[in-house]
């Protein structure tokens, strides 16, 4: 088995489904309304805005990428084909880790296109390359980690429903209780504090925020949560009867 064949399997498989590009199209849509109004009125579009704006739909869009990616084979019956041997194993798992960096690289140039052909086609501000600069980065942890974690989770539970469910609640659940955590009687300011040092929590507030930045802190728990969870579905891939 040839892992990049299997990638460009995976991605021919993304570029040519049509729920892709209707995906892509209620990306823009509403981006399309927001600037025609804006424009109406007279007013500078701010590309930066734009960035913001669909930094977190494309979050959201590249996760169902991915996790369709991942249970595809399981869904379809086809897995056993692919690790009939551990030097298969790995290789596939190589395979789908590339995928997922390549998924990362494509939802990168769909938002910076959409918000540089917004610059080029309206009047406004300039786009602040700083965040140019930090959303490939931003994209690749976001999507390295929870695409490696549910890795994982596909390989332990083989559901492809569960695992499309738990995607979309890692990147929802927070946007929905965060408001109400500050609330809770005494532990609600430390919670919101700890999850500044958890990825689940960091990771997906800011696909809600301007800045992309990560802290030291936050840099370390990345780089560690790489490397854990892929010795992680390494060592479960080699040895989990599929």
């Amino acid at each position: 088995m040839n892992s990049l064949q299997l990638v460009k399997f995976d991605m021919l498989s993304v570029l040519k489904s049509p729920l892709t590009y209707i995906a892509i199209l209620l990306g823009v849509l509403p981006i399309a309304v927001v600037v025609s109004v804006v424009v109406a009125t007279g007013e500078e579009v701010d590309p930066n805005m734009i960035l913001s704006m669909e930094k977190w739909f494309f979050s959201l869009i590249g996760m169902m990428f991915i996790v369709k990616t991942l249970s595809r084979d399981i869904s379809e019956g086809t897995i056993q084909l692919y690790l009939n041997s551990l030097h298969h194993r790995i290789r596939y798992f190589v395979a789908k880790s590339l995928s997922i960096i390549v998924m990362s690289v494509l939802i990168t140039v769909i938002v910076l296109g959409i918000t540089y052909i917004v610059d080029w086609t309206t009047q406004g501000p300039s786009i602040d390359m700083k965040s140019v600069g930090q959303l490939p980065v931003f994209y690749l942890m976001l999507f390295v980690i929870y695409g490696l974690l549910l890795f994982m989770f596909n390989l332990i539970v083989q559901k492809p429903a569960f695992v499309y469910t738990l995607g979309i609640f890692l990147l929802l659940f927070l946007v929905i209780v965060s408001p109400f955590i500050p609330l809770i009687p005494q532990i609600g300011p430390k919670l919101m504090e700890a999850l500044n040092y958890i990825p689940i929590g960091y990771l997906t507030q800011k696909t809600l925020e301007d800045d992309m930045s990560f802290t030291n802190w936050q840099w370390i728990i990345n780089v560690a949560s790489c490397i854990i969870l892929f010795v992680g579905n390494a060592w479960l891939i080699a040895k989990k009867d599929i």
